[in-house]
């Protein structure tokens, strides 16, 4: 008898582990997926692949299956704000239109390489609809898939409105007087990902007046760092990304703002932090907003001299 507690005992307490191990794979789900990956899973009933791109683009080659989205309907203008989030109803109704199912895995996939921070932009704004536990975003995009020399098509599939439902809203955004407020706090990392010439301002010459700067009290870390040095549309290895993003003063255990200009560029390094595991908050209004509401900004500054 008690031999036969001590195995069931054991059975339940294996089945627990796995359980346990179930969960937390769950919740450690890679954001970025690579061409393997996607290859593995392509006929997959639940997964969707949607083409971020132009009309012109999807007409003439895309992924087998993959719908088309357009990124320019993910963000909206507000009071002279540019891209801002669109309203919950609205994504739904164009994931509908995509064929996107309440059991829908999303694949997001970059027509070209100028489209990634518009693709980011859109994975930020599907977080913030709820349904991150399905989104995944395709690491180098189209480009890399016909680099490879994987199979693509210019045929396009028939396919009814989907009955995607959005999540409980997950806030993504810092405001402006959150930002203001909270900016010396030593629970936030505030990140500027412009360039290096955004960033320090041009200081005063005899043509011309300084101008430019950044966020008083704002790191630095350049948005393009992310990509591969050799293939532009191609992130780094998860490695040198977290290398990268530590250095420049972000913990796992502080929460970090990026802005840029007006929240399009910044969106790469939200998904970056996002897929590594990073607490992220984009600030929507970025630059443009902090400087025309005249709060306190540092710059120009002169570059540190190379050694």
């Amino acid at each position: 008898m008690r031999k036969s507690f001590s195995t069931w005992f054991t059975i339940l307490w294996l089945a627990f582990l796995m359980v346990e191990c179930k969960m937390d794979s769950m919740k450690s789900k890679d954001v970025l997926v690579s061409t393997d990956w996607l290859q593995e899973q392509l006929n997959e009933p639940d997964l969707l692949v949607l083409h971020a791109g132009t009309e012109e683009g999807y007409d003439s080659i895309h992924i087998p299956g993959s719908r088309l989205i357009i990124p320019g309907q993910f963000t909206l203008t507000n009071d002279s704000i540019r891209n801002e989030l669109p309203s919950l109803d609205s994504v739904v109704h164009i994931l509908r239109k995509a064929g996107v199912n309440k059991d829908s895995r999303i694949v997001l996939c970059y027509e070209n390489e100028r489209l990634i921070s518009r693709t980011a932009r859109i994975y930020l704004t599907l977080v913030h609809a709820g349904l991150s536990s399905s989104t995944y975003v395709l690491n180098g995009g189209l480009p890399r898939w016909l680099e490879e020399e994987r199979e693509s098509t210019d045929a396009t599939t028939d396919y009814g409105m989907g009955n995607v439902e959005a999540g409980t809203p997950v806030d993504v955004l810092i405001s402006t007087s959150e930002l203001e407020e909270k900016r010396w706090s030593p629970q936030l990392v505030v990140l500027d990902v412009r360039s290096d010439e955004e960033y320090r301002g041009t200081p005063a010459s005899d043509e011309q007046e300084a101008e430019g700067g950044h966020v008083e009290g704002a790191y630095f870390l350049p948005y393009q760092t992310s990509f591969s040095d050799d293939i532009p549309y191609l992130f780094k290895p998860d490695a040198e990304l977290d290398k990268l993003f530590a250095e420049s003063g972000m913990k796992r255990d502080l929460t970090t703002a990026v802005y840029c200009g007006s929240g399009i560029r910044a969106s790469v390094s939200y998904l970056v932090a996002a897929h590594l595991g990073y607490p992220v908050l984009l600030y929507d209004g970025s630059y443009e907003e902090w400087k025309r509401l005249n709060l306190p900004l540092t710059g120009p500054v002169m570059a540190p001299e190379k050694n």
